[in-house]
């Protein structure tokens, strides 16, 4: 669509639809209000940084016993009102406009200073997504976050290094162990994957057991990708249940 064309049909829309503040529902030209904004609950260092939780006592709780294929992980938010709202409505609302917001954040928490080491990665991988599941929501989330993410850090996003072998119900409601299960071998790697001796960032929307990560991250690795991090907007605190610790 031509530029000018996009302007056109996005000023109708806002005069047939306003936007409004996906935290408090108020009329706003943003993804969020000044109220809104100031109530993001962001995670900066110290945070665990095998699962990006926030660190509150030595030794983190939402990750203990697990071996994670992934090297680190950064999470930008909690998985709390309002982020988890713009989540949401990305996901299943199509509201598109809160992936530029979204990968605001997830460059901001990549930019702190105490992450430097990552700033010499080489690529971004957004999560694939199965085909069927591409079509049915017309769009990937993690690949919306990925491309800010990737213009802000000047960075390429590599599409066509994995990809996902099955078509697996959602992780949506599920415990620990089923979404471990249920990714299991998810993944693997393809033909034209070039990450041999890589630092990879690999991005998705949530970070909830690390399972679907963990599994995308052994299909890198298989492709020769050197360091895996784990990236997510927003990270939901799930203790790992004892009996599912290895």
């Amino acid at each position: 669509m031509l530029w000018w064309m996009r302007s056109y049909v996005d000023a109708w829309l806002d005069w047939l639809y306003p936007r409004r503040c996906v935290g408090c529902g108020r009329f706003n030209q943003w993804v969020l209000c000044e109220a809104c904004a100031l109530q993001v609950p962001r995670i900066v260092p110290p945070a665990c940084r095998r699962c990006g939780a926030v660190q509150v006592e030595e030794g983190c709780l939402h990750c203990r016993g697990r071996a994670y294929a992934f090297d680190e992980a950064v999470c930008a938010c909690a998985y709390e009102p309002p982020v988890r709202f713009a989540i949401t409505h990305l996901k299943f609302r199509r509201w598109l406009r809160a992936g530029d917001w979204l990968g605001t954040l997830v460059a901001d928490a990549l930019m702190h200073p105490h992450r430097r080491p990552l700033w010499q990665a080489d690529c971004i991988v957004p999560m694939p997504l199965h085909p069927r599941r591409l079509a049915q929501r017309g769009f990937n989330q993690a690949a919306l976050i990925a491309q800010v993410v990737g213009r802000t850090l000047q960075l390429p996003v590599e599409t066509r290094a994995v990809r996902r072998r099955f078509y697996r119900h959602s992780q949506v409601g599920l415990d620990a162990p089923a979404r471990w299960r249920n990714t299991r071998d998810a993944f693997e790697p393809l033909p034209s994957a070039n990450l041999a001796g890589k630092l990879v960032l690999l991005i998705d929307d949530v970070f909830t057991t690390g399972s679907t990560f963990d599994a995308c991250a052994r299909a890198l690795k298989q492709a020769g990708a050197r360091y895996v991090v784990a990236v997510a907007a927003a990270r939901e605190m799930v203790s790992l249940p004892q009996e599912d610790a290895i």
